[in-house]
């Protein structure tokens, strides 16, 4: 999709003609801080004339109704926001029509399109998937990637169809995985990649074969809450996976002295192992024994309520004995 332009060279003063990317004309489906590079990429280089987000919603203490990031994006470069809660009502689907959109670009919207929608650009629907598909399909797939503790993740450009994650992909892009790298970590390059990849794909979509998924596939549902509750009867391995893929949020959790203790950061102790049982408090570094003998060091803490601290200092204010069985 390219247009031709013409320009002067000032050496000879013969006119030549080069090519230029056409400016598409896009409706933009995101909601959390994840599609803001992507939203920003599209504003900077084509025609966003419309961006569908999540309703704002109550955050924090004080319950103060806030606009999702996109939204607050959107509205910073003048371009029109509609939060519908689906897209069941007749009147949201026309709203999407009425912009006769060459494109719909979708990431992580979180609100599933009806086939209404997908029919609606003349180009497509094209998500940008936080995964290397077809592993990970579904809601929470950076997280799932390294509770798995997936070596390798990364971003695939797809066209959107009636299934969760099951259309055809389009261009894929991956890194590796650092066994310590923190959900939030990942989610950031991730975010980035996945920026660059969409204005890729718009540049070369004509040269793009479209590849069907493989049978062979996994799913990354949505976190439960009690997925979050540190079960120390796992080995450490699991847990360290847990503790990374949960953090900056909701954060993996035990339950001591009937307070929730939140882990942040944790690390292995590689080279040592021990008898003692699962859950069993080894030292003041708050090294824990797991269920396979090995050893998980928490390098940070919280506790609900308080400010997020190194095990130092939390244990300088909350006491957690050297030979207690965490539950």
């Amino acid at each position: 999709m390219i247009e031709t332009v013409a320009t002067e060279n000032t050496t000879d003063k013969e006119t030549t003609e080069i090519t230029a990317p056409k400016k598409l004309k896009i409706v933009f489906m995101g909601t959390p801080d994840f599609a803001v590079p992507a939203l920003k990429n599209l504003i900077e280089r084509h025609n966003v004339v419309a961006v569908f987000t999540k309703e704002a919603k109550p955050v924090g203490r004080n319950m103060v109704l806030t606009k999702s990031p996109v939204q607050v994006v959107a509205e910073e470069h003048g371009i029109p926001v509609h939060t519908p809660h689906n897209f069941k009502n007749i009147l949201d689907i026309t709203k999407v029509q009425m912009f006769h959109p060459d494109m719909i670009v979708v990431c992580a919207y979180g609100v599933i399109l009806p086939e209404r929608i997908l029919d609606v650009p003349q180009i497509g629907c094209i998500n940008i998937h936080a995964s290397i598909l077809p592993r990970h399909r579904g809601a929470n797939p950076i997280q799932r990637a390294i509770m798995a503790g997936d070596r390798m993740a990364g971003v695939t450009i797809m066209n959107m169809n009636v299934g969760v994650d099951t259309g055809e992909m389009l261009l894929k892009d991956a890194i590796p995985v650092p066994e310590n790298m923190t959900y939030g970590e990942l989610e950031n390059e991730l975010s980035l990649m996945g920026a660059r990849l969409i204005l890729e794909y718009i540049d070369n979509m004509d040269n793009i074969l479209p590849q069907r998924q493989t049978r062979e596939f996994t799913l990354a549902p949505k976190l439960a809450k009690e997925e979050a509750k540190i079960n120390w009867e796992k080995s450490a391995y699991e847990i360290h996976n847990l503790v990374r893929a949960l953090s900056p949020h909701p954060y993996a959790n035990f339950t001591h002295n009937d307070n929730t203790i939140k882990l942040i950061k944790s690390e292995l102790v590689k080279g040592e192992k021990t008898d003692k049982p699962a859950g069993s408090v080894l030292n003041n570094n708050l090294d824990i024994a797991c269920g396979d003998g090995n050893i998980l060091r928490i390098l940070s803490l919280q506790k609900s309520g308080g400010k997020i601290l190194d095990t130092k200092s939390f244990l300088n204010g909350y006491k957690i004995e050297i030979g207690e069985v965490l539950k």
